[in-house]
């Protein structure tokens, strides 16, 4: 460092605190590198069983629609389940006593709710939620049929889905969490009186009338009281039904009131309606695949010029320049943002609406530093362009799922491995551009900063063969005093890199006080990113080990092992 012992007890105490500091560090990269790497070993196996319905859908060819409904299943699958369709080898694997207690507070709740039960007793209520079983459906799914003979009642747990008619034509009522439909399967052997269809993704218990019958008569429970409740409730369904078909018939007449009141379900989730948009736009085409790399490319772009120009712009020339290039992609992202809220089929589209939509729109305020040069107050909406750093990783991924689509396999400590080393080059770039800027806005005055005492060429500070060369005449420094402002960004990026790198500072250091501080913090950071890079290479060569080439060659040996110690001939 700048810093140095002199004495032999300066030196001991440094040598004392180095140690300290040595296992301290190596903790940390340690500790960090562990995280990121159990956080791809903990979705190897579920991406790896993705990957092999993805190579089997490709291989028969099918269509892109379902391509898009699995990538949505699978993406919902790991975010609310950790990857895993059934939550009950977990529970069944406890002791009775516990599975009742956890059952307790995650399920019995549904059956306390249907009035049908209110007769049963506590132990009832808990023998009843042992007994269902979690479903998961896919937004669009068909969960029971109109006139099919059911066999099981339903539990909301958690989504949204609708009731419709017998020819999808209209919607009789829409259900949320903690509601419950098809419970005359239980009762009454007569068929399904409508269709019900998931408006999202729903997690949904499920209870059988083979399970409910067995549990009843195990216990010996009287169901005339239930029986009683049950006609009760029916009957009144049966007369609100027959008025709702009264209704219906009347409304077909559109000289009518109701034929404006009655909802339609013309906008149903249970249509599929991807064939309205237009091919080009579907998620799988080959121009979102385009669209989707010119998004990340001009996103990259963007993040590496903005910065560099505040920093290293030599005139006024290279700015108008720079701010017609910022037009054009201000537009191009404009574009992008009508056509992923309008034209674009999403797998998840509500999920752009929320976390993304807002991003983009904020982004594109940066169009109005057009003005700059008649309000110089508008020149600070160019930065608001840099939001879209936060885009880089879902564009990358757009283009990583369009690319399996089409048969090239990027698994997921590749691609964590090309994000890490991304961001860290983009990160060495932000930092050479901020040591510049603190030299060039924030210590014009200073006549030793770390651009003047940096002479690459040899020379003493302050000489002409520096960096940067003081005046004391005017009592300023000039910007850059070698060839051209990009030998300058060269030994900022030097700089950059040799302090991000934790190798040290070289022959460049800080001298004044705020890149003294700057540099603290630019030094913790190249801890951290050094600690992910190292856990992304460990996910790597674990995966590698596991699934690539090694582990093939380790079974081939297993094999060839076997087969020499069983005197197998060739």
């Amino acid at each position: 460092g700048d810093v140095v012992p002199v004495s032999s007890n300066e030196t001991l105490y440094a040598f004392i605190w180095m140690a300290i500091g040595v296992t301290i560090n190596a903790a940390i990269i340690g500790n960090v590198a562990n995280i990121v790497s159990n956080l791809e070993t903990d979705s190897a196996d579920f991406a790896g069983r993705v990957d092999e319905i993805k190579s089997f859908m490709f291989k028969h060819r099918l269509s892109s629609s379902l391509h898009s409904r699995v990538d949505d299943f699978s993406r919902y699958l790991w975010s609310m389940h950790q990857g895993s369709t059934v939550e009950d080898d977990f529970i069944m694997s406890l002791p009775y006593t516990l599975q009742t207690a956890v059952l307790e507070h995650t399920r019995a709740k549904h059956i306390r709710c249907c009035p049908f039960f209110d007769f049963c007793s506590k132990e009832v209520v808990k023998a009843l939620s042992l007994c269902l079983k979690p479903r998961v459906y896919c937004k669009g799914d068909i969960i029971c049929h109109y006139g099919d003979m059911g066999q099981e009642m339903f539990f909301l747990d958690h989504g949204t889905v609708e009731v419709i008619s017998a020819d999808l034509s209209t919607r009789f009522a829409t259900l949320h969490d903690g509601s419950f439909f098809g419970e005359t399967a239980l009762f009454i052997k007569q068929p399904r009186a409508s269709t019900v269809c998931a408006l999202s993704f729903c997690d949904i218990l499920e209870l059988t009338k083979h399970d409910f019958l067995v549990e009843l008569r195990r216990r010996q429970i009287n169901l005339s009281c239930m029986m009683e409740l049950f006609n009760s409730i029916h009957n009144s369904n049966i007369r609100r039904n027959k008025a709702v078909n009264e209704n219906l018939e009347i409304s077909k007449n559109q000289q009518t009131k109701l034929s404006k009141l009655v909802q339609k379900a013309d906008d149903s989730m249970c249509y599929n309606n991807d064939d309205e948009k237009a091919k080009v736009f579907k998620p799988y085409s080959t121009f979102r695949l385009c669209w989707g790399i010119c998004c990340c490319a001009l996103s990259i772009y963007t993040c590496v010029a903005v910065p560099y120009w505040v920093a290293f712009a030599e005139s006024n020339s290279d700015e108008y320049s720079l701010i017609m290039i910022n037009v054009l992609i201000d537009m191009f992202f404009m574009i992008d943002l009508y056509l992923r809220c309008y034209e674009f089929t999403f797998p998840a589209n509500t999920q752009y609406e929320k976390s993304q939509m807002a991003v983009d729109f904020i982004s594109c305020f940066a169009l109005l530093d057009v003005m700059s040069y008649r309000l110089s107050g508008m020149k600070h909406f160019r930065y608001l362009c840099l939001l879209r750093i936060s885009r880089i990783p879902s564009f990358c991924d757009e283009v990583s799922q369009n690319l399996n689509f089409r048969g090239i396999r990027i698994s997921l400590a590749i691609n964590l491995l090309c994000k890490q080393g991304l961001f860290y080059l983009m990160t060495n770039h932000w930092v050479a551009c901020v040591w510049f800027i603190i030299h060039r806005y924030l210590e014009r005055s200073e006549k030793f900063t770390w651009a003047t005492t940096d002479c690459p060429f040899g020379g003493d500070v302050g000489d002409y063969k520096c960096l940067a060369k003081y005046d004391p005449v005017i009592g300023e420094h000039n910007i850059c005093n070698l060839g051209s402002m990009v030998e300058c960004y060269v030994r900022s990026f030097h700089f950059a890199l040799t302090t991000l790198s934790t190798v040290g500072y070289g022959d460049i250091s800080p001298v004044t006080e705020i890149e003294t501080i700057w540099e603290n913090c630019v030094v913790l950071t190249g801890a951290c990113f050094m600690a992910g890079l190292i856990g992304a290479f460990g996910a790597y060569l674990s995966e590698n080990d596991s699934l690539g080439m090694n582990a093939f060659r380790l079974k081939i040996q297993s094999l060839k092992n076997y087969m020499s110690y069983r005197n197998i001939p060739d």
